[in-house]
């Protein structure tokens, strides 16, 4: 063992326990076998599973083994994510995430929390863990890196430790403790959803529209399903890989969509341990409170043994860093401990209308997200949901507080009730676009002053894709599906619509006070004349005019605010359009490349780290049109930027990494439901498959296929069907 290291940890008392480990314990729950005969799986054409089943253990059961057979790597790869175990696979690159999941005591407290889990939950976890087990006892050929046995408490622990991510996420301190989370690919992560009344559609029925935007690889990527139990779950959607349920999506009556946001649900206190004849001993009040310690190994992939690090934490949560003399960060996440997201969405994935979704979403389970919910009934619902702590106004949360000062403790958590939240706007529209919960719509929005101020970090957030938004829903009148569909896909630049107008006004300008600069900008500016700002695969003003933004205002994500030297000095606006010019050139030998040309689709498996993604020039893509978020586009793409090292990599092309990586229509009429969706590559991660990429073709044509949802048609059409372990072989 080696010794030295430490990260400093606070939460609750550790509590030790062996899961379901023993033989008294595995008795209580149906064996492989017994639940294999209680489910069936369909396949349609695009190899979308259709699970069949008796229950929701079943549905559990059945769901996870599809996941299993369409991309076991992944399933896994999420599963040592969650337990803490990244960096024997990942080597040096995994440590950061596993300090993490140590610090907040992931796996033990997961072991002993999952049998403290109502019934249900227990049922859920145990099946869909069997499920994998019976899957690898089906698939001798397939060869686990690490998990060879898949125990409940998994299942637990991936759940809370996306938590934690996503929580640190909103809460902008990932970086903090996960260094390499920094890189601008990781910070592109977003997402699209719509809801419009009857008074928007041809015939007064609503509509959904769900568009997540997440990495395309590892543990946020996004897999369809469609789930049936005989007790009244009837539910299409996606969810994340090793997940149990269905999370986005329809049944016959209501749908919804998350979006992420920023509620403030994770906070830092500065902890001071000032007692020099108690080193663990810190102040709180007038009295002292002793830190919790304990050592954790962490097994690092091409080393020997293991590195063993020690942690504290006192009441407030893990001490993760050294901020001063004997002065330790605190870090929390809300409701990280006290959640049951699966009783949750088994109560969502049953909503009728939403209100149910409203009932559902009030068990707080869910760290951060918008919702955007729809129903058979006319209405439209929007929720700035999070798990936010009650705290004390008289201190500035967006800031380490001191932990020594009780006045700083958490207060509980504010309940549904408190959270900002739109039901029928007059506007006849919702929006979510990763924005403000007050420019939701153009009337009923929730006033910002009517909530404590460190509830809503983004409170002042507008993107552009938010705008162009709002902007479509507001003109839109008597929409079908159809139409709904095609404003999903809009690829009009709103920046360029905003802006090209007002640069035409400067550029008027300089053309007389600096006529050399105008000259030699002159070809590049006038190529935008007569240009609609919309992105297509053989426009080649796109490419100049993305190239130009990221000139002005970076590359990555949100980079909405122009750069400073542009403030001060506009006219350098103009030398940035030039360079814009010459880098295309440089990559492309002409700057006015095709868009379709240089931003492309290209698929990789078994890879979860978005920098380590083999892209390459040389491999098989296809064209994409969607275009960077920050620019206002609504059918959102974050490429690769261009690398190019001869004979290392060499990759001028862009390749989308991030986005729109599931999206979907719904309209719910009286009579039933229709709805369409696509993923960004296809079901299936065997490059052999079919359903490979087929669905990124699609995508590729702004089109989506028809979700199958009426299961006489599913079952006279399906190209497979079978029980878990009876599948036909391939």
């Amino acid at each position: 063992m080696r010794s030295g290291r430490t990260m400093f940890i606070s939460t609750a008392l550790l509590v030790l326990g062996m899961g379901w480990t023993t033989k008294e314990a595995q008795a209580d729950f149906a064996t492989a076998e017994e639940l294999a005969k209680r489910v069936t799986i369909y396949r349609d054409s695009y190899g979308v599973p259709h699970v069949d089943a008796d229950d929701p253990i079943a549905a559990a059961f059945g769901f996870g083994y599809a996941q299993c057979e369409d991309y076991f790597w992944q399933v896994e790869d999420s599963l040592i994510f969650g337990i803490g175990r990244y960096a024997e696979v990942n080597g040096k690159n995994g440590i950061d995430e596993d300090l993490v999941t140590h610090a907040f005591e992931i796996p033990e407290r997961s072991k002993a929390d999952v049998e403290k889990q109502p019934k249900q939950t227990q049922e859920v976890a145990h099946a869909f863990a069997t499920a994998i087990n019976f899957y690898l006892k089906n698939h001798p050929e397939v060869k686990p890196r690490l998990i060879t046995h898949v125990e409940p408490w998994h299942l637990l622990a991936f759940n809370r430790r996306i938590w934690i991510d996503l929580g640190f996420r909103a809460s902008h301190v990932s970086g903090d403790y996960m260094p390499h989370r920094k890189n601008e690919a990781y910070e592109q992560i977003g997402s699209n959803a719509w809801a419009v009344g009857p008074t928007k559609t041809k015939d007064k029925t609503t509509m959904l529209f769900i568009n997540p935007h997440q990495p395309f690889y590892g543990w946020g990527q996004w897999y369809e399903g469609h789930i049936r139990t005989k007790d009244g779950i009837d539910f299409y959607g996606a969810s994340f890989f090793a997940s149990p349920m269905l999370s986005i999506g329809h049944n016959a009556t209501c749908g919804w969509s998350f979006t992420v946001n920023e509620p403030d649900v994770v906070d830092k206190w500065n902890v001071k341990f000032d007692d020099p004849d108690r080193p663990n001993f810190y102040r709180h009040g007038d009295g002292y409170r002793e830190a919790t310690v304990w050592t954790s190994d962490v097994k690092v992939k091409g080393e020997g043994g293991a590195r063993r690090y020690t942690f504290r934490k006192t009441h407030h949560g893990p001490l993760l860093r050294l901020v001063g003399p004997d002065t330790y960060e605190a870090v929390q996440v809300g409701r990280l401990y006290d959640n049951d997201f699966v009783s949750q969405i088994m109560d969502m994935v049953r909503s009728k209308n939403v209100h149910d979704f409203r009932r559902a979403m009030g068990q707080n389970s869910l760290p951060i997200f918008n919702g955007i919910s729809a129903d058979s009934e006319g209405n439209i619902f929007y929720l700035y949901n999070g798990a936010v702590p009650k705290r004390n106004e008289g201190f500035d949360w967006r800031h380490a507080v001191d932990g020594n000062n009780p006045a700083t403790d958490w207060k509980g958590y504010h309940p549904v009730d408190d959270l900002p939240q739109i039901l029928n706007p007059p506007s006849g529209y919702l929006q979510s676009c990763n924005a403000s919960p007050f420019t939701t719509t153009d009337d009923g929005n929730p006033f910002k002053d009517d909530y404590p101020s460190y509830m809503v970090i983004d409170k002042d957030s507008d993107k552009r894709r938010s705008k162009m938004s709002r902007m479509l829903l507001r003109e839109a009148k008597d929409l079908t599906l159809d139409q709904f569909e095609s404003l999903g896909f809009d690829t009009h630049m709103y920046w360029a619509i905003n802006e090209l107008p007002r640069l035409k006004l400067e550029f008027a300008r300089i053309e007389k006070s600096k006529p050399e600069l105008a000259a030699k900008a002159k070809p590049y500016f006038d190529h935008f004349n007569g240009w609609n700002c919309e992105v297509t695969a053989d426009c080649d003003r796109s490419p100049l005019c993305a190239q130009w933004y990221e000139e002005l205002y970076g590359f990555g994500y949100p980079v909405e605010d122009l750069k400073a030297p542009y403030k001060e000095n506009p006219d350098l606006k103009f030398e940035a359009l030039i360079n814009a010019a010459k880098k295309l050139t440089e990559n492309y030998g002409t700057w006015k490349v095709k868009w379709g040309d240089v931003y492309r689709l290209q698929r990789h498996q078994n890879v979860a780290d978005l920098l380590q993604v083999p892209l390459s020039d040389k491999k098989p893509s296809i064209p994409l049109v969607g275009a960077p978020g920050p620019l206002g586009v609504i059918f959102t793409m974050y490429y690769s930027p261009s690398v190019y090292v001869p004979f290392v990599r060499e990759m001028k092309k862009h390749y989308a990494v991030v986005g729109t990586s599931y999206m979907g229509v719904v309209e719910f009429k009286k009579d039933g439901v229709d709805s369409r969706s696509v993923i960004q590559y296809g079901s299936n991660s065997d490059p052999k498959s079919p359903n490979f990429i087929d669905q990124g073709a699609l995508m590729a044509q702004k089109k989506m296929k028809r979700s199958l949802f009426n299961w006489n048609e599913i079952q006279t059409s399906a190209k497979r069907k079978y029980h878990p372990g009876a599948e036909p072989k391939t």
